[in-house]
């Protein structure tokens, strides 16, 4: 019987010898002492087969490798994030101590985080980012002051948007829901409708990954209702690209052409908000969504924005381009190019296999399956 970690490897597209390379990148991190690779192999084999259960160490290492939690890898039960043996006033000395100055340590960390998935995966910061979820949400519980409360309720509510992509990207959705729900309340302890629209319109991807289309479009359509009147617009921007692409999803040609034409002339000619670093839009980025949301559409023209984009993306953004790729090639096989289409859905595949990025690759094997088989 195939166990769950085992599965879990398989939705990777990797190879044992893969998570050898993993284990080792991040030995650093890791209490399992690692020896030869023949040993390795054995001792993941072991544990994939179910004839050895992970211990502690190697429970951390596996989730280290794949972003997911214990529970995700059918591998016992996740370590408490509470120390029980720390009592009440020694908890409330803990948040007694943090001022600004950790305030912003912490926010330096969750964009080194954000930084290191946008180039290298999800699956390589997943754990770290949860972790640190973990300490703001302790923090946050036993703070008593206001000015400290605020700004750490705001950074758990960026992390916790952050932690939704990263999870949705890594194939668990009922996790990444979990996360934005987090990020929600932490931005309405924020008070900051930026945050906590954010969040909405984030989620709103998780309504479109389990086909809830029509759900999606409210949900984001509510986001954007939150800052109409005084939002910063960049956010608005964004907001309205991410309606765009729920309309596309529900076959809704004019509401997304509406929205694409909204998010145009709602994009700032300074595309650098520092108070939405989780917001990357610039004229390239939208050109990007545009080409995904017409390719949903079945419309040719998405080759003309998906191009453009592609050339002048930023090489730091891995899984993006994974994502461009997919769309420049189902929008080739549109207009019967299959063999560009072919090196487009290739190379997406190297790129979706080098981050861990299990969302984009389901997408590129679903486009391959039906468009590339012999009875296409």
């Amino acid at each position: 019987m195939t166990t769950r970690l085992q599965q879990v490897r398989q939705e990777f597209g990797w190879s044992q010898d893969r998570v050898i390379r993993e284990l080792r990148k991040r030995a650093g991190l890791l209490q399992v002492q690692l020896g030869s690779d023949a040993s390795l192999k054995t001792q993941i084999s072991r544990h994939e087969n179910g004839k050895t259960a992970p211990d502690r160490d190697w429970r951390q290492a596996y989730r280290l490798v794949y972003g997911r939690t214990d529970e995700d890898l059918g591998v016992g039960e996740p370590i408490p994030a509470d120390n029980p043996d720390n009592d009440l006033i020694a908890r409330l000395a803990t948040a007694q101590a943090v001022s600004a100055t950790e305030v912003g340590i912490i926010r330096q960390q969750v964009e080194h985080i954000r930084a290191l998935d946008r180039q290298l995966g999800a699956p390589a910061v997943l754990e770290q980012l949860r972790a640190l979820m973990a300490a703001m949400t302790d923090l946050l519980t036993y703070s008593l002051r206001p000015g400290i409360r605020e700004p750490l309720a705001a950074m758990l509510a960026d992390a916790g948007a952050l932690a939704g992509w990263q999870a949705l990207d890594v194939g668990t959705v009922g996790r990444a829901w979990r996360h934005y729900e987090t990020a929600k309340s932490a931005a309405r302890e924020a008070r900051s409708d930026a945050l906590l629209a954010h969040a909405m319109g984030e989620q709103s991807f998780a309504l479109l990954d389990v086909g809830d289309n029509q759900h999606a479009v409210e949900l984001v359509r509510d986001a954007r209702m939150l800052t109409a009147r005084a939002g910063p617009p960049l956010l608005t921007a964004w907001l309205h690209a991410a309606e765009a692409e729920a309309h596309a999803a529900a076959r809704d040609d004019q509401g997304c052409r509406r929205s694409l034409d909204s998010a145009d002339a709602a994009l700032p000619a300074d595309t650098s908000d520092p108070a939405l670093p989780f917001i990357f839009l610039s004229e390239a980025h939208l050109a990007r969504w545009r080409g995904n949301c017409l390719v949903r559409l079945g419309d040719t023209a998405a080759v003309e924005h998906s191009l453009p984009a592609l050339a002048a993306m930023d090489t730091t953004f891995t899984r993006a381009e994974a994502g461009l790729r997919c769309d420049l090639a189902e929008a080739m096989l549109i207009q019967g190019e299959r063999q560009e289409a072919a090196v487009h859905a290739r190379r997406a595949r190297v790129l979706a296999l080098r981050v861990g990025s299990i969302r984009q690759r389901r997408r590129i094997e679903r486009l391959v399956s039906v468009a590339f088989s012999p009875h296409a």
